[in-house]
């Protein structure tokens, strides 16, 4: 494979466009760590209309046969080295740089560097930092206690003050009094990644989960965090989930909020009674155009703590909803097959390193489970390589028969086009379209010249033209492929959707069917067996009645509105929508719209906190609706169109700590609004998550919800 851009070392060809002052946009320096550019990749369908006789492969990272390249080799490393932390090519050019973290006993942690000219052959030259047995002669870097871990390193050269063009973020347990009581993360800065000095407000980001990854966000111009979530109650079990945060100044993060849980197909390995699927962590960043994560998804055996951990893909245009891929969900990154070195787990730094045609991932590996069982064998920790074509996360393959993608109408399309592809068997041609879907003139598959071979930046011509057209609003592409692959493409420079995505909407009329639900175990109970009278739903196709789940709604985002037209008939209060789990406290990825029939007081519960409204008369043999609109934090709840409430809830985290408390983590009352509502399922209507049977007494005619489905990557700052 032959690439036709010059070499790159984790750059790309598009500028940060706000850093810090003293660095005008156009000539602000790239951090070591930014993969940002030009490039469309092709893993999701974001940017496609439509496909014919096309198939999405995704790809897996190639391991290398020297593996494991660095490992604990050292006295003070005692047992284990791996890549909890950091990974950056070197400031020369040649080589790299790792922040990398251990344990040298059951609780002392420590974080170390390393340096290595070719990947496979690493040194670990002393740097007279930390005294470990009366000696400084020893790798470590900034050891405040025993329980420093998760050594994350950002590249900031844009920083005037040349004491701060490295950062670091790593976690505390705080249980070292009487200065480390608080845990969390705590920041510090460095001149060379090698000297750290701490922030002088640690830690800067409360404990949001002791796994976490940051980065610098170049689309954004802002400090990006992806954290562990703890106990958030999904389908019957508390699992780790992702949550997320973002900052403009280094020295003070928002709490994090959810926006990632386990689905019901992560569990579909599941063959014994508490076996379940939780997330240990999401290794994200700002790729090319858009952004990637690789998710470790742990899936835990034993029904407690043990089991393996592998990485899987995300996709994501604004760093906060996030796409699986499509089909069985391969490993992007597998353990190693059985009797492996990493045939247990497999974790991943904050970011891989892309070099021309291809990326560098550097990972922990282990060949034990997370939790394995008294008497096992003595675990191997190791740090390895592995490599990906550039942009070949995912590629959209079509065989001897030709296949066709077009793309949504797109501006910014101009200048010359170019194809990572692999057409060495077959070939690509394209077509450019006018926004009424028209051939433009001279741009026709006939005219283009077949594009043979395989390549990370293929040039696309006409017979009579060798860029694309002048500009004409917006314009589709049309690829037309035969035997081979596309993985990305790119022209000119920012491309984006002409139309936003509309705000989806769901709406069921039980008297015909007219949107994607389910119904969910049975609702009917009679009073005389000890039940209550339920919820009937109309049936419809033969379906008998039930509490419904609604496909789709478990990702509401900043603004969503609930409503529903009901004739009530009990006198305890009725359940509209939930993703209530049934008992204990209210947490993060909950919500419950509920009434109560008698005092028509309605309510609403997001992220553990409750907005009721006024109490309002219910005609008990009239139907009326009911709504709940989510604005940014702003809630609204209306009778029959009659505003009862409004009031702001606080953006943060609301995780339980055991099965009958929990703890809240909010901070700014103001703090990233644009991420969200994020659910732990799809919204049920009339019933608990865990309840087979509808709890809502009366009867539901219609249901809507409707959410805002643009993806908005939010507003630039001062990359303090």
């Amino acid at each position: 494979m032959k690439c036709f851009s010059p070499f790159r070392l984790a750059m790309s060809f598009s500028v940060v466009t706000a850093l810090a002052a003293a660095f005008p946009p156009s000539v602000a320096p790239r951090g070591l760590g930014d993969l940002t550019g030009d490039w469309q990749l092709l893993v999701d369908d974001h940017l496609v209309e439509s496909k014919q006789g096309i198939e999405r492969r995704y790809h897996a990272f190639s391991k290398h046969p020297a593996n494991p390249v660095l490992t604990a080799t050292e006295p003070w490393e005692g047992r284990s080295v791996y890549v909890y932390g950091s990974v950056l090519p070197s400031e020369t050019g040649r080589g790299y740089r790792a922040w990398y973290h251990g344990a040298n006993s059951r609780d002392t942690y420590f974080s170390a560097y390393a340096t290595s000219e070719d990947g496979l052959t690493w040194s670990k030259r002393p740097l007279g930092q930390v005294e470990w047995n009366g000696s400084r002669e020893n790798n470590l870097i900034l050891q405040r206690t025993h329980e420093d871990h998760l050594p994350q390193v950002l590249h900031t050269p844009w920083d005037p003050d040349p004491k701060r063009r490295y950062r670091m973020l790593n976690y505390d347990y705080a249980r070292t009094p009487p200065l480390h009581v608080e845990s969390g993360y705590w920041g510090a800065y460095s001149p060379d990644g090698i000297v750290w000095t701490d922030a002088p407000s640690n830690p800067v980001l409360r404990d949001q989960g002791d796994v976490a990854s940051f980065n610098w966000d170049p689309h954004t111009t802002r400090y990006v965090g992806y954290t562990k979530v703890r106990n958030v109650p999904v389908r019957g079990a508390l699992r780790r989930s992702i949550g997320f945060t973002a900052t403009h100044d280094f020295e003070s993060w928002p709490s994090s909020q959810l926006i990632l849980v386990p689905d019901e197909f992560d569990d579909r390995w599941v063959t014994k009674p508490l076996q379940r699927t939780d997330f240990y962590g999401l290794s994200a960043f700002a790729y090319e155009s858009m952004y990637l994560g690789f998710l470790w998804v742990f899936r835990i055996t034993d029904g407690r703590n043990d089991g393996t951990i592998h990485c899987e893909l995300v996709s994501s245009r604004d760093g906060v909803t996030w796409l699986r891929p499509e089909g069985d969900r391969a490993p992007l990154l597998p353990v190693g097959k059985d009797g492996a070195w990493d045939d247990g787990q497999v974790v991943t730094p904050n970011h891989p390193i892309v070099e021309g045609d291809r990326i560098t991932l550097f990972y922990g590996g282990l060949d034990a489970t997370h939790q394995p069982p008294p008497g096992s064998p003595p675990r191997r920790d190791g740090i390895g390589m592995a490599h990906l074509r550039k942009d070949g996360f995912a590629s959209l393959n079509a065989g001897p028969q030709a296949g066709e993608i077009v793309t949504r109408r797109l501006r910014g399309l101009t200048g010359s086009l170019h194809v990572n592809a692999d057409t060495a068997g077959g070939e690509l041609r394209v077509e450019v379209l006018d926004e009424q879907g028209q051939v433009v003139l001279g741009y026709s598959r006939q005219e283009c010249r077949a594009v043979v071979g395989d390549g990370c930046e293929l040039p696309v011509t006409w017979i009579r033209h060798e860029t694309l057209p002048p500009s004409l609003g917006s314009l589709r592409l049309r690829f037309v492929l035969r035997e081979g692959a596309l993985y990305s493409f790119r022209a000119g420079g920012a491309i984006a959707l002409a139309e936003p995505p509309k705000p989806k909407e769901l709406k069921v009329e039980f008297a015909e069917a007219t949107a994607d639900y389910r119904l969910v175990g049975s609702a009917r109970r009679d009073r005389g067996m000890g039940g209550r009278a339920v919820v009937v739903f109309p049936s419809e196709a033969g379906k008998g009645p039930g509490a419904v789940e609604l496909i789709g709604t478990a990702h509401l985002g900043a603004r969503f509105t609930l409503s529903v037209r009901a004739q009530l008939q009990g006198r305890n209060t009725q359940r509209l929508f939930s993703t209530y789990r049934g008992s204990g406290e209210f947490s993060a990825g909950e919500l419950v719209f509920d009434v109560h029939p008698r005092s028509g007081v309605l309510r609403l519960v997001v992220n553990g906190q409750r907005v009721y409204g006024r109490p309002r008369y219910l005609k008990p043999d009239e139907a009326h609706d009911f709504a709940a609109v989510y604005d940014r934090g702003l809630i609204m709840l209306s009778v029959d169109g009659v505003e009862v409430a409004r009031s702001r809830v606080r953006f943060g985290t609301v995780h339980l700590y055991d099965r009958s408390g929990a703890a809240e983590y909010f901070d700014r009352p103001d703090a990233l609004p644009d991420v969200g509502l994020h659910l732990a399922s799809d919204l049920r209507v009339g019933a608990d998550m865990e309840k087979s049977e509808a709890q809502l007494e009366g009867t539901i005619s219609k249901v809507g919800v409707s959410w805002d489905a643009s993806v908005a990557v939010p507003g630039a700052g001062d990359g303090k």
